[in-house]
């Protein structure tokens, strides 16, 4: 009972410093993200961090699962019987959160190089929500068709992490961005 106990309570405290470090890391960023910067600013030991979190990368993949699922939500909540407009909401809530389109353009959450990587491989649940997402999307825009959606969904969110790691290699306008990238992808989509 009291091993169970403490499983809950070291949950509810993960959770907590979840949520913290989210606010940190959206602030900071990767790059300038420091353990012992959070533990001062949640008043608590860089160890206590370390035993809910074994490494800071270990607590960056939680932030970015734990900001996937706020997107997530806002897909959900947003979603409109229009796939097109549902392609378009998918690309501004992924640009506003990893370029920032129209918060601060010199400022990016997402500045870890590394980022698609980790996420690819994360082999979180959240990231097949969001592929099941894309994919119905476009079995409404191509019903009765021999087109594998999941092929087609992995393309069309390819395309957009592409975009998103060019704008961190090199800034640039973003103001058109989502109207680009639906023009690009089904540009190319008709072509074949």
């Amino acid at each position: 009972m009291k091993n169970r106990i403490n499983d809950e309570l070291n949950k509810v405290k993960k959770d907590l410093y979840l949520k913290a470090a989210a606010n940190y890391f959206d602030k900071s960023g990767y790059k300038n993200f420091k353990i012992s910067h959070l533990a001062k600013e949640l008043e608590t030991s860089v160890g206590t961090i370390y035993n809910l979190f074994n490494s800071k990368d270990d607590l960056y993949l939680e932030y970015l699962i734990f900001k996937l699922q706020k997107f997530m939500e806002t897909l959900k909540e947003n979603e409109t019987s229009d796939p097109k407009k549902n392609l378009e909401l998918y690309l501004s809530c992924k640009y506003e959160i990893f370029i920032q389109i129209d918060n601060n353009p010199d400022e990016t959450l997402t500045n870890d190089p590394y980022f698609f990587h980790k996420l690819d491989i994360s082999n979180h649940q959240i990231v097949d929500e969001i592929y099941d997402y894309l994919i119905r999307q476009f079995k409404k825009l191509y019903p009765n068709s021999d087109i594998n959606y999941k092929h087609i969904s992995t393309l069309f969110k390819k395309l957009s992490d592409g975009f998103i790691e060019s704008y961190l290699i090199e800034k640039y306008d973003t103001r058109n961005i989502v109207k680009d990238t639906i023009e690009l992808f089904f540009h190319g989509l008709e072509k074949k």
